[in-house]
């Protein structure tokens, strides 16, 4: 069967850790070229990059300095895949106005400007495949009382997936969310992680391969355009 991603190149965006990691190296797999973009590179990322179809980009999102390199980057790509927002955990009496900008611009801002930048690459080539990632419970409107500002600026990712789903399809591009559950990142400590599979209607975390498997059939299929996409054990259903 033909690997409709073989040869094509990737950004990841938080892809030297958890999800992000993950997705680069099942995308390897597929004979893609990945750029891992983080903040630090440790003796894993550097051994993996030493590989070759491999090449790191280090730098601090929270510095707007490095944002028209980022863009550089999207422009290029033929996927773009953003595995990276901060959790803000805050009540929005006591959210302060940094608090407000940081964590919109992390978390809907920034990907927003890479998709931007990343489209006008894939309108030329005719073929482009963006991936996005929601929090838990943001694939609906809902009101959150303890990670308000947070939950706005995920399901802002939402709206603007479909926005790229509709817009530009007609061009060969896709643009899907994954919104994961409390999920095996491997980032966890011992304790987080049994707090955090508590919260699963069956008590386990939710495996990094199911969001890895999710990514790679949302990348692959051109007939999945717009699809929201909840992997979360049933959470969902409490919220709904």
């Amino acid at each position: 069967m033909d690997n409709p991603l073989q040869g094509k190149s990737a950004l990841i965006i938080g892809g030297t850790s958890g999800i992000g990691y993950a997705i680069a190296q099942r995308l390897l797999q597929e004979a893609v070229s990945v750029v891992l973009q983080g903040k630090t590179f440790s003796t894993r990322i550097e051994a993996l990059c030493s590989q070759g179809n491999v090449a790191g980009l280090i730098c601090d999102l929270t510095d707007a300095s490095y944002v028209d390199e980022l863009c550089r980057y999207a422009h290029a790509a033929d996927i773009l895949c953003v595995a990276y927002g901060p959790f803000l955990q805050k009540p929005l009496d006591v959210t302060s106005v940094e608090e407000w900008s940081s964590t919109v611009y992390a978390n809907l801002t920034l990907p927003g400007i890479l998709v931007s930048a990343a489209l006008s690459g894939m309108k030329a080539r005719h073929w482009g495949r963006i991936l996005l990632f929601g929090g838990t419970e943001t694939q609906i409107i809902r009101g959150f009382k303890t990670n308000p500002v947070y939950g706005a600026a995920k399901t802002g990712i939402l709206s603007l997936v479909r926005s790229v789903s509709m817009g530009y399809a007609a061009a060969g591009i896709t643009a899907n969310a994954i919104c994961p559950g409390f999920t095996d990142s491997g980032l966890l400590e011992e304790t987080e992680r049994l707090n955090w599979a508590k919260k699963n209607p069956d008590g386990e975390l939710v495996p990094l391969s199911a969001i890895t498997e999710a990514a790679l059939f949302l990348l692959k299929n051109s007939i999945y355009n717009g699809v929201i996409m909840p992997i979360d054990k049933g959470w969902t259903s409490f919220c709904v």
